[in-house]
């Protein structure tokens, strides 16, 4: 037994590992002893450190299965049994006198709880703590008060301390945070304010003496950082547990409650039923895939490496979905399952991916469903495969006839019928389509009261919508973070109101108090030939399926051309279509008029609802396997 109980939780970090353990060994301080607790690591740690275990002061204790840092971090002090707690993680490296400087605060000074060494970071920077020198002494008001987190945060938790850097007491005995309970890039500071609030206190030792190594997989940057988000930690991590998702940054998510009895659905494979390989990513609404297995298929996936902060494109906490590894080898695992049909979706980023897998030739009959702007996949590069895979799949689906027609244009082909679907992307699943109607507030106070549940885009001046009399009521944390100053100036006026982010089981109660919904506000400027057209005239925007839950008309900006939304409206009459705020009030101030479009709304709204078109795809799914059948004997 050691001194010191050095922590070293691992998982995936065989390439870093014994760099890690040898500067543990290089130290100035001897009497201290390794706990490693490999977290179920799939790569070869377990051999990395194989001569270490054999070493009389490291204990080496593997989990059956991955649990994350916290649970690992737990499972160590539980094995620990020197006087003061160290950390080292796999990843990290600490400099030979760091013990040595950090056991003789501690010794010297009863009264600190926690000592720090100063920590080397992002290649060349080197500060007392991770928000800089000028911390130091401050330590308890940093840990409190952290700076409020924004987009080009290199840290947006404001974590004062990386683990490597203290030593600490253990007399305290207070646990990390677990997956179970949160997942959240805040657990480092989340752990100093527990440590705080039980009156501990802190000292800098005066030196850097160890490093904070920087790489993409950094257990904060998969949480919150440009490459990460919610699936791409369960691609790591191998997660299928609902979970409590909290970034300091992007979207926010509890699955227990957004899901609700979703989690605990299970349908059984009917007979007839196909075998569905979805192949790319789901979108925002993942969940309207159960309607494939309510009615008895049965679902494999395989996802896309690429996956933006806000999509989805893992394993998922619900139904009975089947991953297939995009790795290597995954030619062969998909001829084992044999799949009827591969259905291929949505964004551009899984358009590498789907490109690979159509031209693997694996002789099953594909269909692709292209959401994402076709702008985007020029300026990515991959403007050729999304051509290919129009013209060659045997079955291909646009989110709208504006989008069809746009690529037609753009390729002078005429797609044919019974190869061609229509079926907006991202619509969510019909049991958020609840009956909870709340009474509108506009017939309490007269006033207009408005929504947005989704990024601010083009709405103009805070104050001519003020002047209009319309208030805006913005939901969504993460939004709230991407517009301080929109929201500040609109705080202001006493016109705007914030709101955390609703629910989908909460999309008809929350929402229908409200008179009309906002989109991307923007005056077109195609005059109505599709050549023109850019991004937002094709576009379906994914919060659409929330409106339309709560039966709002959409509020549309006129101009000089015309959009997918503005026919869309114009088709149902369930839109207010305005040039300026004191134009669009005077509109929704025609009680009557908008009583009628809300009804209409009302009576519609389930068009908007992926089980609404699930029989219908499955069908267009049949007539393509049938067609490629047909193909085939006809050799």
């Amino acid at each position: 037994m050691g001194r010191v109980s050095v922590l070293m939780p691992t998982y995936l970090q065989a390439a870093f590992i014994r760099r890690a353990v040898e500067s543990l060994k290089a130290q100035t301080f001897t009497d201290w002893e390794l706990i490693i607790v490999d977290d179920a690591s799939p790569d070869e740690t377990a051999d990395a450190v194989a001569d270490y275990r054999e070493l009389p002061n490291v204990i080496y204790a593997r989990l059956p299965e991955n649990a994350g840092i916290g649970a690992a971090l737990n499972h160590a002090l539980t094995l620990a049994r020197g006087e003061y707690i160290a950390y080292l993680p796999s990843d990290d490296v600490l400099y030979p006198e760091h013990l040595t400087r950090l056991v003789a605060v501690l010794d010297a000074r009863r009264e600190v709880y926690l000592a720090y060494g100063g920590v080397r970071w992002n290649y060349e920077t080197y500060a007392a703590t991770l928000r800089g020198d000028q911390i130091v002494g401050h330590e308890r008001q940093a840990i409190l008060e952290p700076p409020p987190p924004t987009k080009t945060s290199i840290l947006p938790s404001g974590n004062v301390f990386a683990l490597v850097q203290v030593l600490h007491r253990r007399d305290l005995d207070v646990r990390w945070q677990t997956r179970a309970e949160i997942v959240t890039d805040c657990l480092e500071l989340n752990y100093w304010r527990a440590l705080v609030e039980r009156g501990a206190t802190f000292a800098y030792a005066g030196d850097i003496t160890c490093e904070w190594v920087d790489h993409p997989d950094q257990h904060h940057k998969l949480i919150a950082g440009k490459r990460g988000g919610l699936s791409r930690y369960r691609q790591v991590y191998g997660v299928t547990e609902p979970l409590n998702w909290q970034p300091s940054w992007g979207p926010r998510v509890n699955e227990v409650e957004r899901y609700g009895a979703l989690l605990q659905r299970r349908s059984r494979p009917q007979p007839d039923g196909l075998k569905i390989l979805l192949v790319g990513e789901l979108g925002f609404n993942p969940e309207r895939i159960l309607a494939f297995e309510e009615r008895g298929h049965r679902l494999y996936g395989m996802w896309t490496p690429e996956v933006e902060a806000w999509d989805t494109g893992s394993a998922l906490p619900f139904g009975n979905i089947e991953t297939i590894p995009y790795a290597y080898g995954w030619q062969e695992r998909v001829r084992g399952i044999q799949p009827d049909v591969i259905y291929a979706l949505l964004n551009w980023q899984a358009i590498p991916m789907i490109y690979d897998v159509f031209t693997a030739n694996l002789g099953v009959p594909f269909v692709f469903h292209f959401k994402e702007g076709p702008f985007i996949v020029q300026e990515k590069g991959t403007w050729g495969q999304v051509i290919h895979l129009l013209r060659e799949s045997d079955g291909r689906i646009f989110i709208n006839e504006e989008s069809r027609a746009w690529f037609e244009l753009a390729t002078d082909d005429r797609f044919d019928d019974a190869t061609t679907f229509i079926l907006d992307g991202d619509l969510p699943k019909i049991d958020y389509f609840t009956d909870e109607w709340t009474p509108k507030l506009s017939d309490t106070d007269g006033e207009i009261h408005t929504v947005c549940a989704g990024r601010l885009i083009g709405m103009g001046e805070v104050n001519e919508l003020a002047d209009a009399g319309i208030h805006v009521h913005f939901y969504g944390d993460h939004f709230h973070q991407t517009h301080p100053t929109t929201i500040r100036d609109g705080l202001a006026t006493g016109y705007w109101h914030l709101h955390p982010t609703v629910s989908h089981a909460d999309w008809t109660r929350e929402l229908s108090r409200y008179d009309a919904a906002w989109f991307h506000v923007f005056a077109s400027s195609n005059r109505g030939d599709f050549r023109r057209a850019n991004w937002d005239d094709l576009n379906y925007p994914a919060r659409l399926g929330g409106y339309a839950a709560a039966a709002l008309p959409f509020l549309l900006k006129q101009g000089n051309g015309r959009t997918a939304l503005i026919n869309l409206a114009q088709k149902h009459d369930i839109g207010v279509l305005f040039d300026t705020p004191f134009d669009l009030a005077d509109q929704l101030r025609d009680r009557v008029r908008l009583r009628r479009i809300t009804a209409n709304m009302r009576a519609v709204r389930h068009e908007f609802a992926f089980d609404t078109h699930a029989d219908a795809l499955i069908t267009f799914f049949r007539d393509c396997i049938e067609r490629v059948v047909k193909r085939a004997v006809g050799r």
